[in-house]
């Protein structure tokens, strides 16, 4: 059976939400107020991620395919998986064509696409044919130098003299509505795509422990994140962070100390790899367990190889360039997410009523 640590669950979940949005100014819309969006946004998501952490509190001993049929049927549970599996697929193409794409146009600009992706998805395959448990060891291994490469940027930043504090200045200077009109997108990525998680709690080695680890590691990444999004905003002023297609590079190149310390593009490149690779790897693992699930397969090894050998036409199919990539990811991606993000909401509606029901017989 499959099992994973509390620590390996705990930075899954953190590199999950950290490995990708440390390189985007979330809610720059909002202008200097942008912070204020993630702090928000990261309320909205912990509401959202105690809802996700009630079904293994009241299932311990189910995967979410058994949670379904018990709440729903067979004749429900089964198209509903069927959507989640291809939302979860829809993810995992879009992951995987942004970083793929940004890669390329960073360090390997000579490097055809398909052949990118096609490396970082014969790695991935190898990966998750040897196991969940070898994601999460490499997660471990992994994800303290994603931090640490963080931290080292924000300090080297100070370091470099290109911080200006008046930047973040005057606080809600526009009043609350940019504030929430950035709101949904901030919500939605990262902190509602952790209903992906719906698909992998059943691996927790302590079911009684997934809310406070899932908690922590949720905290602790929007930590992260609005300290990333000062640094930006900070840096590069709110016009050139709102533009930027990776923000998080452009303040890399900006650092410089006494020309020893300089071109450090290189560390971007390996947050932007690792970011990449799990949010892919976990998004497609998911889609490959709810297929499995419907059609009472019993390893989705098989069908993890077949798909992840076409994936990459496909993805390359979808989204012709990177600009398409953005455009169905703003208008209809953000929209997607959330629609799957809430629904476990009506889930816990009519597991409620269930129970009430049940207790009242």
């Amino acid at each position: 059976m499959i099992r994973i640590s509390n620590i390996q669950l705990f930075i899954l979940i953190l590199l999950f939400e950290v490995g990708s949005t440390t390189l985007f100014a979330l809610g720059i819309g909002a202008k200097q107020d942008a912070w204020i969006v993630i702090v928000l946004a990261t309320l909205i998501g912990l509401i959202l991620l105690w809802v996700y952490t009630e079904f293994p509190n009241r299932y311990p001993d189910q995967n979410f395919s058994e949670i379904l049929e018990h709440l729903l049927g067979k004749k429900l549970a089964a198209p509903l998986l069927i959507l989640f599996g291809l939302y979860f697929f829809s993810q995992a193409s879009h992951n995987f064509f942004e970083f793929g794409a940004m890669i390329k146009l960073t360090t390997l600009p000579e490097t055809p696409l398909i052949v990118l992706l096609y490396l970082f998805i014969i790695v991935l395959i190898y990966i998750l044919h040897l196991g969940f448990e070898v994601l999460g060891r490499t997660a471990e291994i992994l994800t303290p130098y994603v931090i640490l490469f963080l931290l080292l940027i924000y300090t080297f930043t100070v370091l470099s003299g290109e911080f200006e504090i008046t930047e973040l200045q005057p606080v809600l200077g526009d009043g609350i509505e940019p504030v929430i009109a950035e709101l949904h997108p901030v919500v939605a990525f990262p902190f509602g795509e952790m209903v992906v998680f719906l698909m992998f709690w059943h691996y927790a080695a302590k079911p009684q422990s997934i809310r406070k680890i899932a908690f922590l590691a949720v905290g602790l990444s929007a930590f992260l994140l609005t300290l990333s999004l000062i640094v930006m905003v900070v840096v590069l002023g709110t016009e050139l962070a709102g533009k930027a297609e990776i923000p998080l590079l452009e303040v890399i190149l900006v650092i410089n100390i006494a020309d020893i310390i300089t071109n450090l593009d290189s560390v971007a490149v390996f947050i932007m790899f690792i970011g990449g690779f799990y949010k892919t790897a976990l998004h497609f693992w998911a889609f490959c367990l709810a297929m499995t699930w419907v059609y009472k397969g019993t390893s989705p090894k098989r069908l993890l190889t077949i798909v992840g050998l076409i994936f990459p036409l496909f993805t390359v199919y979808r989204f012709p360039a990177f600009l398409d990539q953005r455009l169905i990811g703003d208008e209809l991606g953000i929209y997607s997410i959330l629609i799957f993000a809430f629904l476990p909401i009506l889930l816990l509606v009519i597991m409620f009523i269930k129970k009430e029901n049940g207790s009242s017989n």
